[in-house]
């Protein structure tokens, strides 16, 4: 690594760091969502007295007419987080982890979740900009993509893997 990289590397981490303190939340509770940032996905993260989770939500952007975009992504970050309510079933397949292959799964189309904490991040890559910003929402609902991901991360806190049907289950046409 070059001294410009990791004098970078460096800057970014204390930047990261120094969020727990901005937020007046244990370093600990930022472990998915800085996963999240930097390796994409959502994440769980349990220790003695703390439980939190990550989930994305991306939006594309794209101007038709100069024919350029970009992904926004919304990061969500929830300590001590609650699912209140499930809604609706949504087959997909999932693999996690270590597992071999992909799984059918069912998760809700709809989940209304509460925490103790909700920070959100939103990242801009055509800006290069990371915003983040206190959440005063102490419950929020998700549809779609994020609220499987929400439903998944939430499994893990429980201490659950997931299951369902193997791709054997699956015939061509």
């Amino acid at each position: 690594m070059e001294t410009d990289e990791i004098r970078e590397e460096l800057i970014f981490a204390a930047q990261e760091a120094a969020l727990a303190e901005r937020f007046g939340i244990p370093a600990d509770a930022l472990v998915p969502l800085l996963f999240s940032l930097r390796y994409g996905g959502d994440w769980s993260y349990a220790a003695e007295g703390l439980t939190a989770i990550s989930a994305v939500k991306k939006t594309t952007v794209y101007d038709d007419e100069r024919l350029i975009g970009y992904s926004l992504e919304e990061i969500f970050l929830f300590v001590d987080p609650l699912l209140l309510h499930r809604e609706g079933t949504v087959y997909r397949l999932e693999k996690c982890g270590s597992a071999p292959a992909r799984l059918l799964v069912n998760r809700p189309y709809r989940v209304r979740l509460g925490a103790r904490r909700a920070i959100k991040m939103i990242v801009n890559p055509l800006e290069r900009t990371i915003r983040v910003e206190d959440l005063d929402a102490a419950e929020m609902t998700f549809t779609g993509s994020t609220a499987y991901g929400i439903d998944h991360e939430m499994e893990h806190l429980a201490g659950r893997e997931i299951c369902g049907e193997g791709l054997r289950a699956f015939r061509f046409g």
